[in-house]
């Protein structure tokens, strides 16, 4: 699906009318407030004859990019009677929670929180139930979302961990963590999920300086690969042994679900001309034949990887 830079720009001041609604505020935070223009500066460029390369606007761009989808993602939900639970996350976007082009530098569980506000739209959107962490008021002993529905008994628990490190010990720690919190909490099952955009974000093999790729599927193969090492990594350093009793007797799958969103450049399949489009990749990396991941588990996570593709605005 093509989107414009013309309706991006009109989906982001929707959003922001959805906030306003809710007395929240985005602009009146600096970096908030300018990636929710970014959509608007590049629009800007364009209508006044812009014919350069798209690396000149990478951080317009990357940063216009994650306000869109984060945009479109709430809107499709905005009509849901969950959605005043999403509201508390919401608040956060008025401290600098979306400032994706680098993480923000005085209010960082901000933008750790934003992960889980994503996720918990996207399940929303799935038309499941959700019990939603508080991002402010929370003792960090419950997963960060639950899922549930109707049409079955299990609860499944999110741990959602943003890693910055690039050493494994810090990933084992946050694996440790997400392990106790789905233990402790009132799912029946649950899974860790790391937030590797920080790690990737920047990776030139992503988002090439001067060039594009032929097919989008080459970074999005590179960006799910990525992911797959760095946690394969845990592994590598610390022995199956240990990572297997990590897991051996608890409700958490023995797999990470690895979460990564990075803008790249590449050919349009009908025009052949290089387009912006953003990477959205959710990959399940098992790590421990301990608990292995349900069908029921299996078949929600292919939904909300659909949701995240699909819903678009």
């Amino acid at each position: 699906m093509d989107v414009t830079v013309a309706s991006a720009s009109e989906l982001i001041d929707l959003f922001e009318e959805l906030l306003s609604a809710y007395g929240i505020s985005v602009p009146q935070h600096s970096e908030t407030g300018a990636d929710m223009l970014s959509m608007w500066k590049v629009l800007e460029r364009v209508r006044a004859g812009f014919r350069g390369s798209p690396d000149e606007l990478r951080h317009e761009y990357t940063a216009g990019l994650a306000a869109h989808d984060l945009a479109a993602k709430m809107l499709d939900v905005s009509q849901r009677p969950q959605f005043a639970d999403l509201v508390p996350h919401l608040e956060l976007l008025a401290k600098g929670a979306i400032h994706l082009t680098a993480p923000p530098p005085a209010y960082p569980d901000g933008y750790n929180k934003l992960i889980e506000l994503y996720w918990a739209g996207l399940c929303l959107g799935a038309g499941l139930t959700i019990d939603l962490d508080h991002p402010t008021n929370s003792n960090g002993q419950n997963p960060d979302v639950i899922t549930g529905t109707d049409l079955r008994r299990s609860r499944h628990g999110y741990a959602f961990k943003t890693v910055r490190s690039p050493y494994t010990q810090n990933m084992l720690d946050h694996l440790e963590k997400g392990i106790n919190q789905i233990e402790v909490s009132s799912s029946t099952d649950g899974i860790v999920a790391f937030n590797l955009t920080p790690r990737l974000l920047q990776a030139h093999a992503v988002w090439p300086e001067g060039g594009c790729f032929a097919d989008w599927r080459l970074p999005a193969i590179h960006l799910a690969e990525a992911c797959r090492q760095m946690v394969g990594q845990i592994v590598v350093d610390n022995g199956q042994a240990k990572i297997d009793a990590l897991f051996h007797g608890k409700k958490a799958t023995g797999s990470v679900l690895c979460l990564a969103f990075c803008p790249t450049v590449a050919l349009h399949p009908e025009n052949s001309r290089p387009v912006v489009m953003p990477l959205k990749v959710g990959t399940v990396v098992a790590i421990s034949e301990e608990n292995p991941l349900s069908d029921a588990f299996g078949t929600e996570l292919t939904v909300l990887n659909h949701m995240m593709q699909a819903s678009l605005g």
